[in-house]
């Protein structure tokens, strides 16, 4: 059958006609979905036959083979791609093609586009690698979800379209995660998308990205806060992340000051703009925060200690770097209990342990190399969230509540007596205290 809608439609289309191809391509989309998504059909080898017989149906409209009692030949997986990737082109032409207005409807697509990737990518999970081949067309079906995520994020759409967490927020999800070069799409939203929003007017969307505005700000800023967080993951599960070649862990190093970078920009946006810094975002900015901190010091700072000879200057720039946005986290925290706001309050303990463990593990790293004067520390000052010193009389509040034990964190420095060179952070707290650098 042919759809066409919105401006593809001929003259004779009334809008009832149009409402109807719409829904036939809805039935089409979940019938489609619904069968990519059984796992009895890319299980076994008499399942991945029935279902190339039914893409085969629906790709060439050949019914000869399907139940006719004849003996069908085992499909290869490049056949099976090749089907997948019929029927993927031909849901993408009608949700980018044919204009409808409808973002509930291109989601409908969408939805079933992710569901012949997932299918793809178990057929190629589950083949031998004699007969796997390189993946492309796995990889390409990646490339499709992102380009049409990408599509339909920088589409205008109706004023009354509702804009929410369940469209936006997923077409981002797959934007960047199947984009062919994460950190590049991640470096454009942040410097080229949101960097925008605190200068657009009411109820418009930035010009690249007309779906970027200030109702939607939070998905965005959320989506990418994550996915910088996974791509340090991501590095550290690669060949570049484990590798012991001097010349290829600078190139580690450079995308880790990259997402430092891009971090500390996300953090700048909410303190220059107090209108941004609502709560939820607040929330996003301690949880993955911290996660990015634990991961740095679970990964980073052995990668570091393995290469401090060769790279001691860049690896040390890295630290006053994570370490100056770190402090964004410590505000947090104390803005937090300021306001008794309870998401901040439970998520504020692992931010501590994670923040405590990165002084800790630095502190053990520099002094094993022997280079413990290249920083010293300092009690840092009481500021809010927008950076701005807090007033001594709710310093005092804060510290009645927090008792002694806080002050005696507040006192301790990194010359300060040690058991063993690894500073293995067992000893007492020292969440409210940083080290500088001998350049700030």
């Amino acid at each position: 059958a042919e759809l066409r809608c919105g401006p593809n439609s001929s003259a004779n289309d009334d809008a009832e006609t149009e409402s109807q191809l719409v829904e036939t391509a809805r039935c089409l989309f979940d019938c489609v979905k619904s069968m990519m998504s059984s796992e009895l059909l890319t299980r076994s080898v008499s399942g991945k036959m029935f279902l190339a017989s039914i893409l085969k149906q629906i790709a060439e409209g050949d019914r000869v083979d399907y139940g006719c009692g004849k003996r069908r030949r085992r499909p290869t997986t490049a056949a099976m791609g090749k089907l997948m990737g019929y029927v993927m082109d031909n849901v993408n032409e009608i949700i980018t093609g044919a204009y409808t207005g409808d973002l509930d409807f291109a989601m409908d697509g969408v939805y079933c586009m992710e569901a012949i990737e997932n299918c793809s990518q178990r057929i190629f999970d589950a083949t031998s690698e004699s007969t796997k081949g390189d993946g492309n067309d796995s990889l390409s079906f990646r490339a499709k979800l992102s380009e049409v995520a990408s599509k339909l994020l920088r589409q205008n759409w109706p004023d009354e379209t509702k804009m929410n967490k369940g469209n936006v927020g997923k077409l981002l999800s797959l934007f960047v995660e199947h984009s062919p070069n994460r950190m590049d799409t991640l470096s454009h939203l942040v410097n080229d998308v949101l960097q925008e929003v605190p200068h657009l007017g009411k109820g418009k969307g930035v010009a690249v990205f007309p779906t970027c505005s200030h109702q939607t700000f939070g998905n965005y800023y959320s989506t990418v806060l994550e996915y910088l967080w996974k791509e340090l993951v991501n590095l550290f599960n690669s060949p570049l992340g484990k590798t012991k070649d001097p010349t290829a862990a600078s190139k580690a190093m450079e995308l880790m000051h990259k997402m430092i970078g891009l971090l500390q920009s996300l953090f700048g946006l909410t303190k220059d703009h107090e209108a941004l810094a609502k709560k939820s975002i607040i929330f996003q900015q301690l949880k993955f925060g911290s996660r990015f901190i634990e991961t740095f010091v679970l990964k980073a700072i052995p990668f570091f200690q393995v290469h401090f000879q060769h790279h001691e200057d860049t690896i040390l720039d890295i630290i006053r770097l994570l370490q100056r946005w770190s402090h964004q986290l410590y505000h947090i925290i104390s803005h937090g209990k300021r306001e008794k706001d309870a998401n901040l309050t439970k998520e504020a303990p692992r931010a501590k342990k994670a923040l405590e463990m990165f002084i800790h593990k630095v502190k053990a790293m520099l002094k094993k190399n022997r280079c413990m004067t290249a920083m010293w520390t300092k009690t840092l000052k009481a500021k809010d969230i927008d950076g701005s010193t807090i007033k001594e009389e709710r310093e005092s509040e804060d510290d009645e509540e927090e008792g002694d034990s806080e002050n005696e964190d507040r006192d301790e420095e990194f010359d300060s007596e040690e058991d063993d060179d690894e500073g293995s952070g067992d000893s007492a707290d020292t969440s409210e205290n940083e080290y500088e650098t001998d350049e700030n």
